[in-house]
C-alpha cells in the first residue's frame, strides 16, 4: 500500500490541484489494470522463454519442473498411453513435465507437482477446457510428457516427439441445470476416466469449484461448477438462445427434437 501511494504521488503532474490529479491517476491505473487482466495480449510480450523450457510452436511451451531421469509410465496409465500411440508402437520411458504455457498467456499446472505441496502454497490451475474430438470438455491435468514415436516405421532413425497431457475427465455439464439457469452454471462430476491428449488441444485454464447442488431431478450430490477467466471465449455448451437464431426462425422449433 505504501509503495502504491508513493508511485501515485510521483505521477502527480498538477501541483495546483494535487488531490484531484491523484484521483485521476488512480482511476487511470485501475482502468489499465482491468484491461490487462481481461485482455492480457495488450501487455508487452515476455522477453523469451525460461531456460530449459521447450518451445512447441503456436504459442505453446513446456515449462519445468521436470523429471531428472526417464522412467516407465505409471502402471495405471500405461494402457491409456499405449492406446494413444496405437498398435505396433513401443511404449518407451518418459519424463514428466509440470507446466504448460498457453498462447493466451495462461500457465497450466499439474497434479503431479501441486498435490505434493501444502494447500496454502499452491495455485490450483490444473483444470482446463479442452477440445476432445470436436467437443468442448473439461479435465484435470495429471502431468505433461513427450512421447517418442517413429514418424516412419520403416526408418529406424526417423523419430519425433509427440507432446501430450494425461487428463482425468469431468462429466458433461448437467443439461437440465444448464437450461434452468440459462447456461450460467456448468455443473459437472469428476469421472474415473482418463485420456491422453495433444497439448495443443488445451484451450484455456478454468476453475472447477466444488459445490453440492440439488438438481432439477431432486438429486443432491457433490459436483464441480466451471468458471472461466473474464475476457476469454465463453463455452457454448449446447443450450440454444433466441439471439443465436435467424430472424425468421420459429422459437417453438426449439422444443422439437427433430
Amino acid at each position: 500500500m505504501e509503495r502504491t501511494i508513493g508511485n501515485l504521488g510521483q505521477e502527480i503532474q498538477q501541483p495546483s490541484n494535487p488531490y484531484a490529479n491523484l484521483s485521476q491517476e488512480g482511476l487511470q491505473r485501475c482502468q489499465v489494470n482491468t484491461l490487462l487482466s481481461v485482455l492480457p495480449e495488450l501487455d508487452e510480450p515476455p522477453k523469451g522463454l525460461p531456460t530449459s523450457s521447450v518451445d512447441l510452436g503456436d504459442g505453446y511451451a513446456l515449462l519445468r519442473k521436470r523429471d531428472r531421469y526417464f522412467h516407465l509410465p505409471d502402471p495405471e496409465h500405461a494402457e491409456d498411453i499405449a492406446h494413444f500411440l496405437g498398435e505396433g508402437r513401443v511404449l518407451h520411458r518418459i519424463k514428466k513435465w509440470a507446466h504448460l504455457l498457453l498462447p493466451n498467456g495462461q500457465i497450466v499446472r499439474s497434479a503431479w507437482q501441486e498435490t505434493i505441496k501444502p494447500l496454502e502454497k499452491i495455485h490450483i490451475l490444473r483444470n482446463v477446457k479442452i477440445d476432445l474430438d470436436g467437443q468442448v470438455c473439461f479435465g484435470e491435468i495429471l502431468y505433461f510428457t513427450r512421447l517418442s514415436v517413429e514418424a516412419d516405421p520403416g526408418d529406424k532413425e526417423d523419430w519425433q516427439f509427440v507432446n501430450v497431457a494425461l487428463i482425468q475427465l469431468y462429466s458433461a455439464p448437467d443439461d437440465s441445470l444448464l437450461k434452468l439457469l440459462s447456461q450460467t452454471v456448468a455443473s459437472c462430476t469428476r469421472l474415473d476416466e482418463f485420456c491422453i491428449l495433444d497439448v495443443k488441444k488445451i484451450l484455456s485454464v478454468v476453475a472447477m469449484v466444488p459445490h453440492t447442488p440439488t438438481l432439477p431431478s431432486g438429486v443432491t450430490e457433490p459436483h464441480f461448477f466451471m468458471m472461466e477467466r473474464p475476457g476469454l471465449d465463453i463455452s457454448n455448451l449446447g443450450v440454444p438462445y433466441s439471439g443465436y437464431l435467424d430472424a425468421e426462425d420459429d422459437l417453438d422449433d426449439l422444443d422439437d427434437p427433430e
